[in-house]
């Protein structure tokens, strides 16, 4: 038998829940024992709303004294565990601890603990399990541990368990960025420092119970220190928290995760301006959307193939071509969908951890970005599905109308711009280049379209263009500009321009922008074509109207009285319709004739005038 031929030891239930020692044989058949390493994490979490009510409750304090600042090759020598209940320390676990290594002069200088007094100390094996008794719940992540400094203490308690084989999941505040974040102005953050801020007497420095119980009493004063800001941040995230309902539906997909044995720790749920609810691991995977049609869950569209449920294109602000609206009555109707929605928070999941991971400022900014999202606990989630399986639901599924598709067939695009022809672009396949030389002038673009000179903004963007910039932000720039200025025409192009060079993956965002323009401008179109019919219709019924008044109208009267051109003696010379009609024949004004006519002058161009009875 080989040397990598293990069998399983025969030891009592709790030894094998905790050790996980096998037995193997060499290769002279002698009886060795091989320890698998144990599978432990140990995880920092954020004070919010959700871990400060939970911090008041009860948490179990932790400290570590060592041999060194390695967590690989240097060993704990005392450890020091309080649990606090309600703010009141009922119980401490505390020993020394001999791990078979010498404790060098420098390490008893700071803690005082010589070879000496852990001689006759008990080995990390019977140690460690008392220590998973006394710390219960805490292995397995439901109840927090706090320490100062806490990822010092955490990774040697995490390489210790490993090494003997034990199981953990461990979740953990630290004390330390808790006191930088609520303490501010202190001139260090010394755990004596912050003993001293508080009134606390550190009898006992630098051993490890005492520093433990020490750190659970500066955690209680931050807790109180923080009631105030974890009250404002309570009112943020009632605000755009989803409703009751809306919660049923998280409830309903935060459950499935967990029933497949899913991280959850990081997942929140938002209720967005837009009245969206983000579904969010750092980053939003899935949005559903309560709305005055129907609740809807926008799903990839190649998931929407032989489903029952009715299903309407998206916006390009939801998504686009890529994706569809499927309507529902009852969470339970996702179900159908339940493994792609678990596709999607893997991909997000694995986003996440990546970001978080690339040091300890990016897991801050992480927690501060999640911190006022509503997160669900398992009590929580208990109580949302107990509920949902309770509400009565009715079948009521929208109506789903299936708008006429107006394609590019169906309009006429005319765009005029000043743009130069793709081949002229400078830095065409250069990426780096383009950037360089164009992203100055997309930035000041942008600044034009927001203070509203649209065409300012475009002759920036032809500039960035010209330079080579390509980005999914220009075009996108480009097609608001273009949508503001009802340029329909333009902003059709200028997207079908971005889909033949797209090589981002936003090609079904950019589709449904396209689509809708073309919508836009064959309404336009229609309405342009229907004014012109409706003046042409006018035209034609006054035309009409026009004949009909000429054809039934009477002779026309003639305006003004008749008056008579006479000599001094009374002889009539001649007769006129009207006083203009006089005037006009003899050249004599208007106002002297009527004035000779009425008395008030008695000669109008030499002669007497009267008018005709």
């Amino acid at each position: 038998m080989g040397l990598f031929d293990f069998f399983k030891a025969k030891t009592d239930k709790k030894a094998d829940e905790h050790s996980h020692a096998d037995i193997s044989l060499t290769a002279n058949n002698r009886v060795v024992a091989a320890v698998r390493p144990g599978v432990v994490s140990t995880t920092r979490i954020a004070l919010d709303v959700s871990t400060h009510e939970q911090l008041k409750k009860q948490f179990i304090s932790f400290d570590v004294e060592t041999t060194g600042l390695s967590a690989s090759s240097d060993r704990i020598i005392e450890l020091g565990a309080v649990r606090f209940v309600n703010g009141v320390p009922v119980d401490t676990f505390s020993t020394l601890v001999n791990p078979g290594i010498v404790i060098p002069p420098s390490a008893t200088a700071v803690n005082h603990i010589s070879n000496e007094m852990i001689k006759s100390a008990p080995s990390e094996g019977d140690v460690y399990k008392k220590l998973i008794d006394f710390l219960g719940d805490a292995t397995h992540g439901e109840m927090i541990m706090c320490a100062h400094n806490a990822q010092f203490d955490f990774k040697f308690l995490e390489k210790t368990l490993c090494r003997l084989g034990i199981d953990a999941e461990i979740k953990y505040v630290d004390t330390l960025s808790l006191a930088r974040r609520f303490i501010p102005g202190l001139h260090n953050y010394k755990q004596c420092t912050i003993e001293s801020h508080f009134g606390l007497s550190n009898s006992n420095s630098h051993r490890a119970a005492s520093d433990a119980e020490m750190c659970g009493n500066i955690l209680n004063n931050i807790l109180l220190q923080a009631t105030d800001a974890m009250e404002e941040e309570r009112k943020q995230i009632e605000s755009s928290s989803p409703s009751q309902e809306e919660l049923e539906v998280c409830a309903f997909l935060l459950n499935d995760l967990m029933k497949r044995g899913a991280d959850t720790s990081w997942i929140r749920f938002r209720k967005n301006s837009g009245n969206y609810v983000d579904v969010t691991c750092l980053y939003t995977y899935l949005k559903f959307k309560f709305a005055k049609k129907g609740k809807y869950i926008i799903v990839a569209e190649s998931e929407t193939r032989n489903i029952s449920l009715p299903i309407e294109a998206c916006t390009a602000s939801e998504g686009g071509t890529a994706v569809r609206r499927v309507y529902f009555s009852k969470p339970q109707d996702l179900s159908p969908f339940l493994d792609c929605f678990y596709k999607a928070y893997a991909s997000c999941y694995k986003s996440m951890h990546e970001y978080i991971s690339s040091g300890n400022y990016a897991r801050c900014e992480a927690e501060e970005c999640i911190r006022t999202m509503k997160a669900l606990s398992a009590e929580e989630i208990a109580n949302l599905m107990a509920s949902l399986e309770s509400r009565e639901y009715t079948d009521n599924h929208p109506c789903v109308k299936t708008e006429p598709t107006i394609t590019r067939a169906d309009v006429v695009v005319n765009a005029q711009n000043n743009r130069c022809p793709l081949c002229e672009i400078k830095n065409l396949h250069n990426w780096d280049r383009g950037f360089e030389a164009g992203f100055k002038y997309w930035e000041q673009g942008e600044v034009a379209r927001k203070e509203g000179d649209l065409t300012k903004a475009i002759s920036l963007y032809d500039i960035a263009r010209y330079n080579g910039y390509e980005a999914p932000a220009l075009y996108e720039s480009y097609a608001m500009a273009y949508r503001q200025m009802k340029d329909y025409d333009n902003e059709i192009v200028i997207l079908e321009e971005f889909l033949s060079r797209n090589t981002y993956g936003k090609a079904g965002v950019f589709e449904a922008r396209r689509d809708k323009a073309i919508s836009l401008l064959y309404k336009q179109q229609q309405a342009a074509k229907n004014a012109e019919e409706k003046i042409l219709r006018k035209e034609q019924v006054r035309k009409e109207k026009a004949s009909k008044a000429i054809a039934t109208a009477e002779p026309k009267q003639s305006r003004g009285k008749a008056i008579v051109q006479l000599t001094d003696d009374g002889t009539v010379i001649q007769e006129f319709e009207t006083v203009t009609a006089a005037s006009n024949a003899i050249g004599v004004s208007t106002k002297s004739i009527r004035d000779a006519a009425q008395g008030v002058q008695k000669h109008a161009g030499g002669y007497c005038w009267k008018y005709k009875e």
